[in-house]
C-alpha cells in the first residue's frame, strides 16, 4: 500500500459512482451492489486483477464471493482504519451512522479508558479481541449495534486486501444488520445485500441529502417535506437523479431561510 494506491482508491470510487448513476441502475441500492468496479493497471495488480494495461480506467467484474458493490472497494473499508489493524467498531459505525442514520451516543468519559482498541496480540482475531464489548453489560448496548456490521467485512485487511485468515485462523465474518428482521449475512457480500435492501437504507440517503442539500440538521418541523421526498424516492425505484430534482422542488430548498 502506497499513498499512490490511497488516491487510486479515491478514484476508483469516484468513477464509479458517476457511472452507476448516471449511466448505469442510477439507483442508491444499484451502487451498493453492483458486480463491477472501475480499476487502472496499478490498482488492479494491487487487487490481484489480471488483465488490465494501462493508466486509464476501466470497468471489470468484480469476484462477487468476495466483493460487491460501494462498501467493499478498498478505499471504503480502508478509510476508516488508522492503523495496521482492522478496527470492526469504526468500520460497524461508519455504515450504522451514516448510511442507515441510527444515532449511537459517544461513550461517557467515565469509560474512556475502556474504550481504547484492544491489544492487537490479545487474541488471533479481531472477532476474539472485540468479544469484550457485547459481553460487558456497560458496552453492549451500543456495540451490539456496530460490531455485527464492522465483524462481517472482516476479510478485508487494514489496506483493503481480500483475506481469509489472520494470524492462522479462519476468519469467522458473518454478521447481522441492526434493526432489521432476518439480517443474518454469513460474509461482507451477504451482508452488504441485507443492508442495501434495509428501508432504513433508503430513508437515511434521504435524510443524509436533505441535510447537504438544505443546509441543516433534520428537524421535527421538516417531517412533512422528508417523508414527502422519501415516498417519491420509493415510488422512483429509489432512482438517486428522481431524488436530487424532488430535493429542489420543495418549499424547503426554493425558499431557504438566510442566517
Amino acid at each position: 500500500y502506497t499513498g499512490q494506491i490511497g488516491a487510486l482508491m479515491r478514484e476508483e470510487t469516484q468513477t464509479f459512482l458517476e457511472h452507476e448513476i448516471f449511466d448505469g441502475s442510477g439507483t442508491w441500492p444499484g451502487a451498493l451492489t453492483a458486480p463491477y468496479t472501475f480499476v487502472n493497471q496499478p490498482l488492479a495488480e494491487y487487487y490481484g486483477i489480471p488483465g488490465v494495461e494501462g493508466d486509464e480506467f476501466r470497468k471489470v467484474d468484480l469476484d462477487t464471493s468476495q466483493r460487491l458493490g460501494l462498501l467493499t472497494q478498498g478505499g471504503v473499508v480502508a478509510g476508516t482504519i488508522h492503523s495496521n489493524t482492522t478496527n470492526p467498531v469504526v468500520r460497524g459505525a461508519f455504515i450504522v451512522r451514516n448510511l442507515m442514520c441510527h444515532e449511537i451516543p459517544l461513550p461517557p468519559s467515565e469509560l474512556a479508558d475502556e474504550v481504547k482498541p484492544p491489544d492487537p496480540g490479545s487474541a488471533p482475531t479481531a472477532r476474539e479481541r472485540y468479544a469484550r464489548h457485547s459481553e460487558d453489560p456497560v458496552c453492549s448496548g451500543c456495540h451490539s449495534m456496530m460490531d455485527p456490521v464492522g465483524l462481517a467485512f472482516e476479510n478485508y485487511d487494514p489496506v483493503g486486501l481480500w483475506r481469509d485468515t489472520e494470524n492462522g485462523v479462519t476468519i469467522d465474518a458473518s454478521g447481522s444488520v441492526p434493526g432489521v428482521q432476518d439480517s443474518q449475512a454469513a460474509g461482507p457480500v451477504e451482508l452488504v445485500q441485507r443492508i442495501a435492501a434495509a428501508e432504513q437504507t433508503q430513508a437515511c440517503f434521504v435524510e443524509r441529502w436533505s441535510d447537504f442539500a438544505y443546509g441543516r440538521t433534520r428537524a421535527p418541523e421538516d417531517d412533512c417535506t422528508h417523508d414527502r421526498l422519501e415516498a417519491e424516492f420509493t415510488a422512483a425505484g429509489h432512482d438517486v437523479r428522481a431524488l436530487l430534482l424532488a430535493l429542489t422542488q420543495t418549499d424547503d430548498f426554493l425558499y431557504l431561510q438566510q442566517e
